[in-house]
């Protein structure tokens, strides 16, 4: 394999003398017109001779580091890194909070603090995460009063990452109180401009859609508004090779956009009721004609490489899809048509008849989306948000699911993210199984 820069040239085009060179003493010259080929190593191996430091050899195995972080820190960003950053960057093609923020944390103490507070705490370190905790919040008061603090994106990666610190020490049963969600919010509110990017170019971007999904969560769970600015307008989605578009940017979108859409349906099933119902029925429809445009406009990259019914045992269909963003994006179209389903503004009855025989067609249709969202959720352990989506959603169709199997099957899903991934569920199970009257599984 030829491993040269340049093409071949004459033996007599080789030979040079030294004083033809106008490159001074101790140079390493660049080939001219004509000259041998100058190989990589070559060019590594000059590069690295000129800008080495006195003293720094080829035995060297690397430059040290720069004194900052303790070993102990070091090595719970580097645990962020590999198990926490996916779970904040689950419709983000371009990785954000894995790639960069580790690598911003070295230069704010307030970050470390937020990033080592939520490691530990995962972890199982739970006195170096309190302690982390504390160091961070008494940094924020001190931040939060500096006239920069709305353009700080580095701050509000920081509160992002310490309302997953929040979620995971939450009890349930309203012992979440939500402080460093408000935080976000006040924080976003005082610096957002009037569209909000569904590419999520910067920093700033990718926190605010990591706040939104955050918000769905408690909104779902206590059905309750999101505490979300609906007045924003959502930009639309860029094609690849657009200028300053790349396939990744563009998948983000498309991702983000049915986070959005989701969102807006919360708002519209759990918010203020002012529209005349002619009206609401307009706004239902509108929205379910959305969703219906995301799902038929998406990419192919989008749909499962492969999906197929239940087997092995468990009763959920299968789906395997091959990125983070698109399971959850999945997920979060099935959450929107369950509650368009739900809370479609038609005339019904409070009570069921009592000579009604098994599920109504609505019923049926809410549990075939369920399913939907089990079965991704089963086919992809390792996507943690998918799961969490999971959980809020079944205090919305959870007391359909009557049949045993499914409903052991369920229970195992929310049982396994808590003992592999330290997010708290036993209160959603207590919860399911005094819904479905049972006591024991």
């Amino acid at each position: 394999m030829n491993t040269n820069l340049g093409g071949s040239s004459s033996s007599s085009s080789r030979r040079r003398s030294p004083s033809t060179s106008s490159h001074g003493a101790g140079a390493s010259p660049l080939p001219l017109a004509g000259a041998a080929p100058i190989s990589i190593a070559h060019l590594l191996q000059s590069a690295s001779a000129s800008a080495s430091p006195e003293g720094l050899h080829a035995s060297t195995p690397w430059p040290p580091a720069a004194a900052g972080l303790t070993r102990h820190e070091a090595s719970l960003v580097q645990y962020y890194t590999a198990h926490l950053g996916r779970w904040l960057d689950c419709t983000d093609a371009s990785r954000q909070f894995t790639l960069r923020i580790p690598a911003l944390c070295t230069g704010s103490p307030v970050l470390l603090e937020a990033i080592v507070s939520l490691a530990a705490r995962h972890r199982g370190d739970t006195e170096a995460a309190s302690l982390a905790h504390e160091r961070c919040i008494a940094l924020l008061i001190v931040l939060l009063d500096s006239e920069q603090v709305a353009d700080d994106d580095v701050l509000l990666s920081a509160i992002v990452i310490l309302r997953v610190f929040e979620q995971l020490t939450a009890l349930g049963n309203g012992s979440d109180q939500e402080r460093h969600l408000a935080g976000c919010s006040a924080l976003l509110r005082t610096s957002q401009g009037p569209c909000v990017d569904p590419a999520a170019p910067g920093l700033r971007d990718a926190a605010f859609w990591v706040y939104l999904r955050q918000c769905l969560y408690n909104a779902c769970i206590n059905q309750q508004a999101p505490n979300v600015d609906f007045s924003l307008t959502l930009m639309l989605i860029p094609s690849p090779g657009t200028a300053g578009v790349d396939m990744l940017r563009s998948e983000t979108a498309w991702a983000n956009t049915m986070t959005w859409i989701c969102a807006t349906i919360v708002q519209f099933c759990f918010g203020p009721h002012a529209l005349e119902a002619r009206s609401r029925m307009d706004k239902w429809q509108e929205l379910n004609n959305t969703v219906a445009d995301w799902a038929r406009s998406r990419p192919r990259s989008f749909d499962p490489i492969w999906q197929g019914g239940p087997c092995d045992g468990a009763p959920f269909p299968e789906y395997y899809f091959a990125a983070d963003w698109h399971i959850v994006a999945f997920g979060f179209y099935q959450l929107a048509c369950i509650l368009l389903t739900i809370y479609k503004p038609t005339p019904r009855f409070a009570i069921r008849s009592a000579h009604a025989v098994g599920l109504r067609k609505e019923d049926a249709q809410i549990l075939e989306h369920a399913r939907a969202l089990c079965g991704s959720c089963r086919s992809h352990p390792e996507t943690v948000p998918a799961r969490i989506t999971l959980c809020h959603s079944v205090f919305l169709w959870g007391g359909l699911m009557d049949d045993p199997c499914e409903q052991s099957c369920l229970v195992q899903l929310l049982e396994e993210l808590e003992h592999n991934h330290a997010w708290p569920t036993a209160w959603i199970i207590s919860s399911l199984k005094e819904e479905w009257g049972i006591s024991s599984m």
